[in-house]
């Protein structure tokens, strides 16, 4: 029985041994993610090392993880779901939701146009392979405006919110803090992703990562960090004002649209489900059927180990 005992200790020293020597490579973007960790507190006293990389897209953060640079990755659904289609050794291992109304098609405050319909004839900028291409798409396949009454010009949201501003494009399809911004300058939402999109984030872990023992551990550890941090930042408008500050200082940005664009987003983790599942092959048959992708079965790009280690998402966090 002693020796037994005394094996299993060793084994449980040398798993902690192992974990303090690991360090984990993440990839987060603009600062968003490490900034929320920080200013909750949940980064003390970390069993591993947190190695951040930041980037300015979702597409890089999705591309270091196939190639290896990266352990885990916060991003947008639509790039690991185009590597998933080419096989990329890559796994969805949580879900970020936020609020759909900070996805939307947008026009300036005032503009002529006061419906989807009112688009015919118009010019929308989108991005191609994003949720801003299956919002402006699926909008006006449901308002029934045919797709080729419609001009499309192809900018990223940076430029679309500029060009709106400028009076190049008549409408645009968008997310955060665009959404934001252009609404504190007057712009009005003709329709928003909500019951049109499920507009996912995900946590994306390698497949390397996830074969080694201690980064896996380490990877149940963050995640759990991660989600206690989030319900950290929505649970007071005190927290949310700290974060924002937090993150606008690092970004040198404006902590007013960072404080109002974080209490709309209430932005919450939580673990793979069959849902959300469900909602990636939705994603997947648009594009495919856009033909930017090849259909396959999206739940093959999903690992569901973690689901003990992460509380369910909330249902205000699921509209």
């Amino acid at each position: 029985m002693l020796r037994k005992t005394l094996v299993g200790l060793t084994l449980g020293l040398l798993a902690a041994t192992q974990t303090l020597a690991t360090t984990l490579v993440v990839g987060d973007q603009s600062y968003n993610t490490r900034t929320v960790m920080e200013a909750a507190g949940v980064l003390d006293d970390l069993p591993y090392q947190l190695d951040w990389k930041q980037f300015t897209a979702g597409s890089p953060v999705a591309e270091a993880l196939n190639v290896g640079s990266l352990d885990l990755g916060l991003l947008g659904d639509a790039p690991p779901l185009f590597l998933g289609a080419l096989g990329a050794p890559i796994k969805v291992v949580g879900i970020s939701r936020q609020s759909l109304d900070g996805v939307a098609v947008l026009v300036l405050g005032d503009s002529s146009i006061r419906s989807l319909a009112d688009l015919q004839g118009k010019t929308v900028a989108i991005w191609k392979g994003s949720w801003s291409q299956q919002l402006a798409l699926s909008a006006l396949d449901r308002a029934g405006v045919p797709r080729d009454r419609v001009s499309f010009r192809y900018l990223n949201a940076l430029d679309a919110s500029h060009a709106l501003e400028g009076g190049s494009v008549d409408a645009i399809a968008t997310w955060e803090p665009y959404v934001t911004q252009a609404q504190r300058h007057g712009a009005r939402v003709l329709t928003t992703a909500e019951d049109l999109i499920p507009a996912q984030s995900f946590v994306v872990a390698s497949q390397r990562a996830l074969d080694d023992a201690a980064k896996h551990r380490a990877i149940g550890d963050f995640l759990q960090r991660l989600q206690r941090a989030r319900t950290w930042a929505n649970a007071d408008p005190a927290h949310t004002a700290r974060y924002a500050r937090a993150w606008a200082e690092r970004t040198r940005a404006d902590a007013a649209i960072a404080q109002a664009w974080f209490a709309r987003a209430r932005t919450s983790i939580g673990p793979v489900t069959p849902a959300a599942i469900a909602q990636a092959q939705r994603t997947v048959d648009f594009f495919a059927g856009e033909g930017l992708v090849k259909g396959y079965d999206a739940s093959r790009l999903f690992y569901d180990g973690f689901g003990t280690s992460l509380a369910p998402l909330a249902q205000t966090a699921q509209r």
